[in-house]
């Protein structure tokens, strides 16, 4: 038996090689391709789950409506109750639910493009078509031409992710709100998965505008990957329809125990994101000094760069134990660095010197 049409014709969403798991040992390893935090999240984080280990209870279900943690986000993200708010195990998961229940068939779904795929990939296969709304050459985003194509084509979902992965750029939000406010009829996913870096969102429309919905994660500056969780913003009303479908079970204990102490350690966050975002301008400036591209100015925790003879330094970097997202399939000449600390961030930037003086490379 075949699997059906969708899958058969469906051009998957490709995760890069994750070829560090399976070195003997991890030991001076730069992990710097998949935009994970570059240090181990807070060491409250460690104590929670200590401590639940301790209590014995890995042989029960997770809690299915955590309200402590529910409360804590509904306070950090500005939001009138946890009834604006859901997790779940990672915002990944969070849009094949909002897939599931907000489209049809025949929905009209359109992508800021480029950005990240895996969105586009599920709609296409659950059997929805998407259109994309490319960006500038610069990759900055118009609004005014965007709102003329959200009319005209009478756009019924918009993907859009901001900051935009893999770009870094950080849209206006006054624009994003105007566009959001003025477009009723069309539902708006606003991907914050970078939120931390940038500090800007729309999460105070969500009371008052039934057609925006946000996800977030606690992958990036929580540093809590490997847990897989996340969460969506949004009114009630759209909250209680994901809730209809959500498998309340698939949350892990150890997830939801491991957010909450993140969040009860924000300093420790704040922190690291003052960091990288210091540790970004700094090599920023250090590849432009080197004669590499950078676009604009990233609010997220990396930058993309386009850059002479991509795969050779891939592969360079590579065998010094250092892993960036080659972007080459997608974006000839180009590359995706996450930004991790000082320290991190200057002895790759040291690598990439060292690279063009022994191949005598012109960067320019």
């Amino acid at each position: 038996m075949l699997p059906n049409k969708n899958i058969q014709k469906l051009v998957p969403y490709t995760p890069i090689s994750h070829d560090v798991w399976n070195l003997k040992t991890y030991d001076d390893i730069l992990k710097l391709d998949w935009n994970e935090a570059a240090i181990n999240p807070s060491p409250q984080v460690f104590k929670r789950i200590y401590e639940f280990l301790n209590q014995g209870k890995l042989n029960w279900y997770p809690n299915t409506q955590n309200i402590t943690l529910l409360k804590v986000l509904s306070l950090y993200t500005n939001q009138d109750s946890e009834d604006y708010i859901q997790i779940f195990p990672s915002s990944d998961a969070a849009h094949e639910n909002i897939i599931d229940v907000f489209l049809e068939k025949d929905s009209k779904v359109c992508i800021i493009a480029p950005t990240y795929d895996n969105f586009r990939a599920r709609a296409n296969g659950v059997g929805v078509k998407t259109i994309y709304f490319n960006l500038e050459e610069d990759f900055n985003l118009n609004f005014d031409k965007l709102n003329d194509f959200l009319k005209h084509n009478k756009i019924d979902f918009l993907y859009i992710c901001n900051p935009n992965n893999p770009t870094g750029i950080c849209y206006d939000i006054e624009k994003m709100e105007q566009l959001i406010i003025g477009n009723s009829s069309t539902m708006f996913l606003v991907d914050e998965a970078y939120y931390e870096f940038s500090q800007k969102t729309v999460q105070n429309l969500v009371k008052f505008h039934k057609n925006l919905i946000i996800t977030r994660t606690f992958s990036k500056a929580f540093a809590l990957a490997s847990f897989r969780i996340g969460y969506v913003i949004s009114h009630v009303e759209n909250i209680a329809y994901m809730n209809k479908l959500r498998n309340s079970k698939n949350i892990s204990m150890l997830a939801q125990v491991a957010a909450l102490g993140a969040l009860e350690d924000i300093d420790y966050t704040k922190q690291f994101v003052k960091e990288v975002n210091t540790s970004r301008e700094f090599f920023k400036k250090g590849v432009e000094n080197l004669g590499l591209k950078t676009y604009g100015q990233s609010e997220a925790n990396f930058i993309l760069l386009k850059m002479k003879n991509m795969d050779e330094i891939f592969n360079y970097l590579k065998e010094n134990k250092i892993f960036i997202r080659n972007y080459n399939h997608i974006i000839p000449e180009h590359c995706r660095i996450t930004i991790g600390t000082m320290e991190q961030m200057k002895y790759l930037l040291d690598c990439l010197k060292e690279f063009y003086e022994r191949k005598n490379i012109c960067t320019f």
